[in-house]
C-alpha cells in the first residue's frame, strides 16, 4: 500500500497500518540481497523519515509521541556516517559535470579521490558495518512490534489537521527566514520543514487525489532544490576541513566559487515555488484541507 490513508481508515488505524508497512519494507530491504550495501542504508533511512513524518502529523493526539520518534530517529543515526559518506560522492560528480570547464579536473579528482577513500575507509570496517545493521534491525523488529498498539486521542482527522498546520507553518516561518538571511543553516532547516510537510501531503493525498499530487509535486520539486543546496554546502565544508585538501587553498578558489554560484542559483529557484507553496496562513490551509476531508469522509 503507498504511503498515504485509505478512505473509510480511522487516524489511529491509518498510523498503525503506515508504520507497520514502512517499518516492514525497511526489514524486506535488509534481506534483500539484490541491493548493494549504500543502497540498503540509503533506502531504509528513508523509511525511518517517513515514519517520522507520519508520527509528526498525530504528535499533539498521541502520548507517545516523543518516545516513538526519538526510537527512529536513533535507528536512523546509527547508519548516518556511511550514508553521508556516500552521498558526498554523489554531490561531488553531479558538481563535477555542472562545473566542468570552470574548476580544474585534477582538482575535482583529487577532492573525489579522498571522499572516495574516507568512505571505502568506513566502509571497509565490515564488523562494524554489520553491527550497526544488526542493531538497527533489532529497532526495526522492536518498532513493529509497537506499531499495533499505537494509541491516537482522536479517531477522527482533528489531530492530523493540528498537525498539519502547525508544519505548514514551520515551513512557512522558516522560509521567510531563510530568505531574510541566506545562510546554509537556514536553508537547511527550511529543507526539514518542507520535507516534513510533503509527507503530510503525502498521507491525506486521497482527500482530493489531483490537488493532492501536484501539491506532492512541488514540495519535492522545492526538496530537491534545497537538498542539492544542503548537499553543496556539506561538501564545500568537508573539503575545507580536509588538510591534505585545504593545504592547495589556491585550488580550491574555482571550486569555492563553483559552489557559491551553484548555491545561489538553487537559492533564486527556491523562491517562487516556495512563494506558491505557502503563500496561504496556517489557518486558512488548515481550513482548506478541513473542507477536503469533510467531504472525502461522506464518500466512505
Amino acid at each position: 500500500m503507498p504511503y498515504r490513508f485509505k478512505t473509510g481508515e480511522s487516524l489511529q488505524k491509518g498510523i498503525r497500518r503506515v508504520v507497520s508497512e514502512q517499518v516492514e519494507r525497511a526489514l524486506g530491504e535488509l534481506a534483500d540481497t539484490s541491493l548493494d550495501q549504500a543502497s540498503t542504508i540509503h533506502q531504509v533511512r528513508k523509511r525511518c523519515k517517513k515514519i517520522r513524518g507520519a508520527l509528526r502529523l498525530v504528535r499533539s493526539g498521541m502520548k507517545t509521541y516523543s518516545e516513538e520518534n526519538a526510537w527512529y530517529r536513533d535507528a536512523a543515526r546509527m547508519l548516518s556516517d556511511a550514508r553521508d559518506a556516500e552521498a558526498l560522492i554523489e554531490t561531488c560528480d553531479a558538481l563535477s559535470k555542472k562545473c566542468s570547464g570552470e574548476v580544474d579536473a585534477a582538482t575535482m579528482h583529487a577532492i573525489r579521490a579522498r571522499l572516495q577513500m574516507r568512505r571505502d575507509t568506513l566502509m571497509a570496517d565490515e564488523d562494524r558495518i554489520s553491527e550497526c545493521l544488526r542493531e538497527f534491525e533489532a529497532a526495526m523488529v522492536a518498532g513493529l512490534e509497537r506499531a499495533s498498539s499505537l494509541r491516537i486521542d482522536d479517531e477522527g482527522y482533528g489531530t492530523a489537521l493540528a498537525g498539519l498546520r502547525k508544519s505548514y507553518a514551520r515551513a512557512r516561518t522558516a522560509m521567510q527566514a531563510a530568505l531574510d538571511e541566506p545562510s546554509a543553516k537556514s536553508f537547511h532547516e527550511w529543507r526539514k520543514r518542507v520535507k516534513y510537510h510533503g509527507y503530510h501531503v503525502r498521507l491525506l493525498r486521497e482527500a482530493w487525489p489531483t490537488v493532492m499530487k501536484a501539491r506532492r509535486e512541488e514540495t519535492d520539486a522545492l526538496g530537491q532544490l534545497l537538498g542539492d543546496h544542503h548537499n553543496l554546502c556539506v561538501l564545500r565544508d568537508r573539503v575545507m576541513e580536509d588538510s591534505v585538501l585545504s593545504a592547495n587553498e589556491a585550488d580550491l578558489d574555482e571550486f569555492s566559487r563553483c559552489i557559491d554560484q551553484r548555491t545561489a542559483k538553487l537559492e533564486k529557484a527556491s523562491q517562487p515555488v516556495g512563494g506558491r507553496l505557502f503563500a496561504e496562513k496556517p489557518k486558512h490551509l488548515e481550513r482548506r484541507f478541513a473542507e477536503f476531508l469533510r467531504v472525502w469522509s461522506k464518500e466512505t
